[in-house]
């Protein structure tokens, strides 16, 4: 297995590593979206390129939700599949990382506070 050379983000982490970047405070929908970041390192990069595409049209502001429905669209068409796998419950998360490594995407996304680990409700 190819190791991928470690930089400051997690996307760009080993599949076999992703667990160690947890924080010590992270969740299970923390924790999921280090996964899928690991399984698909492509992703963040991707959104990033549809959100410059969104910047370029004129969006001021944007939904991460939309901003999935629109790559699985895209991956369907190249992939001849469904599209990519993505939880739309990482969402939230993508729009956080997104802004946080691209300062061009500060405010793109509306973001709420998330709701504290217990909490039954769904957390965003």
């Amino acid at each position: 297995m190819d190791l991928i050379k470690h930089t400051h983000s997690v996307t760009d982490t080993p599949l076999l590593e992703w667990r160690e970047h947890l924080p010590p405070h992270a969740d299970k929908l923390q924790a999921g979206w280090l996964e899928c970041k690991a399984r698909n390192p492509q992703l963040l990069n991707q959104c990033y390129q549809l959100c410059l595409t969104a910047q370029r049209r004129g969006i001021t502001r944007w939904s991460a939700d939309a901003m999935f429905h629109v790559l699985r669209w895209e991956t369907a068409a190249s992939m001849n599949d469904n599209g990519l796998k993505v939880n739309n419950n990482y969402s939230s998360l993508a729009a956080r990382d997104l802004m946080a490594e691209r300062p061009e995407l500060q405010g793109f996304f509306e973001l709420r506070a998330r709701k504290p680990r217990g909490n039954h409700g769904q957390i965003h």
